[in-house]
């Protein structure tokens, strides 16, 4: 396929180039940019036990040099992570069982089952036709897939299925006698006879280009198998069960709108849910967070949801948010986001809560160092509250102007004069203090529209909470149950046999992202003159109030390209192949070049 961009930092295409490690066994393992921390090498049960008995993630150097046990022990990956708690799959199966029935009988295909627990405890729920493990290391962990493989119509294929020619070998009539490859129009029906899992979870983490882990590599090429009727795509829309280290799957389910990057658009585009089964409590990113009012609104949510539909989490794996939405409940306590000036939960609070009660019990005194400390955060914790204060009251004048679209009934140049005043107001603060206020209403953005952008806001039911003992080594972990939908018919259009639109898309969206924050006509427009004028009167979803519009024409609150949504996107799209005077592919590549080409300058000039 042709090749996009022009300079370095641009030359690896994921849709083109999948992941083609070299083909020796030891070669294609994904390896260790750092060593393992012997503090989570701790065995807790008798599978984790057999696992640290191979002494795989045991340095050399550490192990008996006289052991000849030691020296014939096979080798494999130790990045690799392996589940090892019985219960978490018993609890795994009881929790989201009732959604999995759906598959009972299927084919099940397997990637890097390792030591072979949560394969075995999916293959006794669902009973498959067939069940295909595809296991590089073969020779260490055969020992551990041998009950499972004694089972009718369970087949080990010692090979790499993330190594994608060694996966297409097995997409075939020897190995897949059920399955057949549907017609064009058949191939956005679910297909709920074939059933992939896959484990690609690895530490230490391991950089791959522009990937941040070798498993966003993968997510996303899986990712870009749905939309391309790709690898095992091919038969219909397959469901997902992918196991990932816990900050890995963020690409992917993001719960703040600052790492809402490609993935996670490609990821909304492409599939009807992405459901984080079991996972670490807790943010993911403690750099980015938004208003707490959002996260206590979309756990409250989530609890309504699994109240509606009957959903227990097993005893013990309750998250303290969803603890907080069950007190909530009882006292009828639930704030509406926006309703109330926002809070930031942030590390220092926690710091000056200590201190304050230390200085309580006459721990220490005026003149120490802890009181000057308590002293200062108490300062901070008073500004940042005057200034929350102030981002409520900017928020509810923008609320009343959207309120004001939305009723139809605004008397002549009432709604011109609020957003002159609104616009005032924000032009007396400092350029920091509106960069604050526009992360916040965005994030507002998110939540507030039907559905929530955001997957992690949609879930049906809270994630359970896992333990590091649960791994072997002691690496938390998630599992993601990912379902792909219909993909809009203009995003699969990709290649020269087609009109293109797919490969145009791809090239608007790098480059709309590339200015997330400006206004969407001065971007389109920067993407080609003239686009702007033709698309923003006909963008009908760029004015759904109700559905992630905005209508509002005062600066710092207009729709950017970061709040745009799915159908936002697609409706774009659609709109670009009807300008008549859209530029040829050949030329939408050059714009694009030159644009990236002076950001790289830029860049480096810094």
């Amino acid at each position: 396929m042709f090749n996009f961009r022009g300079n370095a930092r641009y030359t690896f295409n994921p849709r083109s180039i999948f992941y083609r490690p070299p083909t020796t066994a030891l070669a294609r393992r994904t390896l260790a940019s750092k060593s393992l921390d012997r503090s989570a090498v701790i065995p807790s049960g008798p599978l984790a036990e057999e696992l640290a008995a191979t002494e795989l993630w045991i340095p050399k150097s550490l192990r008996g040099k006289h052991d000849k046990a030691s020296r014939s022990q096979p080798n494999g990956d130790k990045t690799r992570v392996n589940i090892v708690s019985e219960k978490l799959c018993d609890n795994i199966i009881s929790y989201v069982g009732k959604s999995l029935k759906r598959h009972r009988g299927c084919d099940l295909i397997d990637i890097y089952p390792g030591a072979g627990l949560w394969s075995r405890k999916l293959h006794e729920f669902l009973e498959p036709r067939s069940h295909i493990l595809m296991e590089p290391d073969e020779e260490l962990y055969k020992p551990f897939l041998k009950p499972l493989l004694d089972r009718p119509n369970t087949t080990l294929v010692p090979a790499s299925g993330l190594v994608w020619r060694e996966l297409n070998s097995i997409l075939t009539p020897e190995y897949l006698p059920h399955q057949t490859i549907p017609d064009a129009a058949k191939l956005s029906r679910r297909n709920d006879t074939l059933l992939v899992t896959a484990n690609i979870a690895f530490h230490p983490q391991r950089r791959f280009l522009s990937f941040a882990s070798m498993a966003h590599l993968v997510l996303y090429q899986f990712i870009e198998a749905i939309r391309t009727s790709g690898l095992f795509q091919r038969y219909g829309l397959v469901r997902m069960l992918i196991w990932t280290r816990h900050d890995d799957k963020y690409g992917m389910l993001p719960k703040v709108m600052q790492k809402r990057k490609k993935l996670a658009l490609d990821t909304e585009l492409c599939c009807e849910w992405v459901h984080e089964v079991c996972g670490r409590e807790g943010p993911d990113n403690s750099w980015y967070v938004r208003d707490s009012i959002i996260d206590e609104s979309s756990n409250f949510a989530t609890w309504k949801r699994m109240q509606a539909a009957k959903i227990q989490i097993p005893e013990g794996r309750s998250s303290e948010g969803l603890k907080e939405a069950r007190l909530n409940a009882r006292s009828k306590k639930n704030i509406a986001p926006g309703k109330k000036p926002p809070v930031f939960k942030r590390p220092y609070k926690d710091v000056l809560d200590k201190l304050e009660t230390a200085h309580m019990e006459e721990i220490f005194t005026r003149n120490s160092d802890n009181y000057k400390s308590m002293r200062s955060y108490q300062w901070r914790a008073n500004w940042e509250e005057r200034k929350h204060q102030r981002m409520f009251e900017l928020i509810k004048s923008y609320d009343a102007i959207n309120t004001l679209y939305k009723s139809g009934k605004a008397a002549p140049g009432e709604i011109e004069a609020l957003e002159r005043e609104l616009q005032a107001n924000l032009e007396d603060n400092p350029k920091g203090f509106i960069s604050e206020f526009v992360t916040y209403k965005d994030n507002l953005h998110y939540y507030r529209q039907d559905p929530p952008l955001l997957h992690w806001d949609r879930r049906p039911y809270e994630p359970m909470v896992i333990e590091p003992e649960e791994f072997f080594p002691n690496i938390e972990c998630s599992l993601l149950d990912i379902q792909p939908k219909r993909v809009h018919p203009l995003l699969r259009q990709t290649g020269p046999a087609s009109n293109r639109a797919g490969d145009n898309f791809e090239l608007i969206l790098s480059s709309l992202l590339s200015h997330g924050t400006i206004p969407i006509s001065q971007a389109l427009d920067a993407l080609m003159p003239g686009a702007a004028d033709y698309i923003i009167p006909r963008w009908r979803s760029a004015r759904d109030l109700k559905h992630g519009g905005v209508a509002t024409k005062i600066k710092a609150t207009e729709l950017t390209p970061r709040l745009l949504n799915a159908r936002q996107w697609e409706e774009l799209i659609e709109l670009w192949m009807e300008w008549p005077f859209r530029p040829e592919f050949h030329e939408l590549i050059a714009r694009t070049h030159d644009e990236l080409a002076i950001e790289d300058n830029l860049m480096s000039s810094d």
